[in-house]
């Protein structure tokens, strides 16, 4: 058999502990992702703060610059496809109507986005949100086509596997991967009630956030 790893313990003295016990009976379901870039900032000595550039970027600015770059290119393409299924639906071609969508739904689930200075993560975070709305009319033209869900059943969708990011501080870089995680796990409990169509484990180690510079390395 092979040797298990055993978990590092993080040292806590008794008002951290105390902090964490008041902590754990809240409801954290709907908490705010970005909320922890603003932690992190805070946390943060001044100085170390301005030598990383870490600050926290409002969700209007975020989207300023991912709608023109990732989002609207997409969603261009979303309209083409709609009105060629559209047209093979109303000319009796469902089946084609449907697998116009679907094409259209596994390009979309395999979109790959890069921060490389992605801080806490927020950029990403806001990416994903964006995408998922889109994912959404894609699958609800799907059943309004009469199709069956088993694109989601077969895992058919945008995760965090489809971020990646780079980041100098170590702490940020481990935000950043758990705030993408929190954001499509919200996403997906409020879209779906559970988690029942998401294989198994849930959370995977993706090392898709990279703690090192991403000019010099």
């Amino acid at each position: 058999m092979g040797s298990s790893r055993i978990p590092d313990a993080i040292a806590l003295d008794a008002d951290q502990i105390q902090l964490l016990i008041e902590a754990a009976p809240a409801n954290w379901q709907d908490v705010e992702p970005a909320i922890f870039g603003t932690l992190l900032e805070r946390a943060l000595d001044p100085r170390e703060r301005h030598k990383l550039g870490a600050h926290y970027t409002p969700r209007a600015y975020v989207e300023r610059l991912v709608n023109p770059t990732v989002i609207d290119p997409l969603r261009e393409q979303w309209k083409s496809v709609q009105v060629a299924a559209l047209q093979l639906a109303e000319d009796g071609n469902e089946k084609k109507a449907i697998k116009e969508v679907e094409t259209f739904l596994h390009e979309l689930a395999t979109v790959q986005v890069l921060d490389p200075a992605c801080g806490s993560g927020n950029f990403l975070y806001v990416t994903l949100e964006l995408l998922k709305r889109l994912e959404g009319e894609v699958l609800n033209t799907l059943h309004e086509l009469g199709a069956t869900a088993k694109m989601e059943l077969e895992g058919v969708m945008v995760t965090p596997a489809n971020f990646y990011g780079i980041e100098l501080n170590p702490r940020a870089a481990a935000i950043a991967e758990q705030v993408l995680w929190i954001g499509f796990l919200q996403w997906h409990l409020r879209t779906h009630g559970n988690f029942h169509n998401l294989p198994e484990p849930i959370i995977k180690d993706l090392h898709n956030i990279q703690c090192r510079d991403a000019v010099l390395d």
